[in-house]
């Protein structure tokens, strides 16, 4: 008898918990990475929130795809686990770190179409490499 009351009280709780949150005027949307520790605990190590309308703003905005395209050349290409993932050629990083420059430059400088382009440009190397 208990453990039915237990587990009733434990669904009920859950239930208006979720019901609070879906009750938000603005909901959130949550990204983030975590990883397990030693000691077998889950840690959460980086996270972060924003509502419904600032994530719309941020697809809407005119810069999106010239961010976008600097964060994806970042993963694929700077970042270690990037660099262990590919079968680079000589000199192709530095290509794509010479047209991810000169993309943000022109992204930077308000010529939005032409730095998407030299940032199409770096992610086409990218992913015409090979992979590990």
């Amino acid at each position: 008898m208990k453990k039915v009351i237990l587990i009733i009280s434990i669904t009920l709780s859950l239930s208006f918990s979720v019901l609070a949150n879906t009750n938000k005027k603005d909901k959130e949307l949550c990204s983030g990475f975590g990883k397990w520790t030693k000691e077998g605990e889950f840690k959460i190590i980086r996270k972060k929130c924003i509502t419904e309308k600032e994530y719309q703003s941020n697809l809407n905005s005119k810069n999106y795809l010239c961010n976008y395209y600097q964060k994806s050349i970042w993963k694929e290409s700077e970042r270690e686990y990037g660099k262990k993932q590919y079968k680079w050629s000589k000199g192709s990083l530095e290509k794509i770190k010479s047209l991810k420059d000169q993309g943000k430059s022109l992204c930077d400088k308000g010529k939005l179409k032409e730095g998407e382009a030299k940032l199409k440009e770096a992610i086409k190397i990218i992913s015409h490499t090979m992979m590990n």
